[in-house]
């Protein structure tokens, strides 16, 4: 069974990203279950869960909120379980922040927002993946030197960690999210762009070829095929 958790402060961020989840799920063929710690901090019953992915969020990691606190434990738990996890942008963050510290998490100097080209390397994550990767991109803060217990597997030029996997470990983060493509992430982009005035100098558009934005959710699908 799949558990979400949704880190989202928006309501209708937390809906959108829910029903895309729900979607992936249904392909996976896993009962899913969604939890949103900002609305109710009490764990669920972790034993019921062999997956964990934990969303994107309007948060900034660099700042501390309550919930972060019952997300920590159910992340710590998964780790000594050697349960899978992926981590998506913010919570891609808060892993890191959560495991090394928070000198390894920043407000980034070059924020990024549209849709990028992703460079990556071999890894059962991205198994599949042909090139060119391009995904949506919306953040910002980043990871920043990482430890050795930590591999990278993406950048970008504006972004020198994109994914990463703690080594040895199913634990994984993408700072770039997979689960978007256009009609579903409009909505973010407007609101930042409203609220950022350099939001048109840091947005990207790599959608050059007509790049299939659709088998980005395979990263869904082997996330979820791994074994416990």
């Amino acid at each position: 069974m799949l558990l979400i958790a949704d880190t989202f402060v928006s309501d209708a961020y937390a809906a959108t990203f829910d029903r895309l989840m729900t979607g992936v799920a249904s392909k996976a063929r896993m009962a899913v279950k969604f939890w949103r710690p900002l609305n109710r901090p009490e764990l669920p019953d972790l034993s019921r869960f062999s997956h964990m992915i934990l969303s994107g969020s309007e948060a900034s990691v660099v700042d501390d909120f309550p919930w972060e606190q019952p997300l920590a434990k159910a992340l710590r738990a998964f780790i000594q379980a050697k349960k899978p996890v992926l981590g998506i942008c913010y919570s891609h963050q808060f892993i890191a922040k959560e495991l090394l510290g928070k000198k390894h998490v920043r407000h980034s100097p070059t924020p990024e927002f549209g849709y990028r080209r992703i460079d990556f390397r071999a890894n059962p994550l991205l198994a599949g993946i042909r090139e060119p990767l391009v995904s949506a991109v919306t953040h910002f803060d980043e990871v920043t030197d990482l430890g050795d217990e930590f591999s990278v597997l993406a950048s970008t030029p504006d972004c020198a960690v994109q994914a990463f996997q703690m080594k040895d470990l199913p634990v994984w983060g993408v700072q770039f999210h997979p689960e978007y493509g256009p009609g579903s992430i409009e909505e973010i982009f407007a609101a930042e762009e409203s609220s950022y005035p350099d939001f048109q100098k840091r947005y990207f558009d790599d959608r050059k070829g007509d790049p299939d934005l659709a088998q980005n959710q395979r990263i869904f699908l082997n996330f979820l095929s791994v074994q416990c």
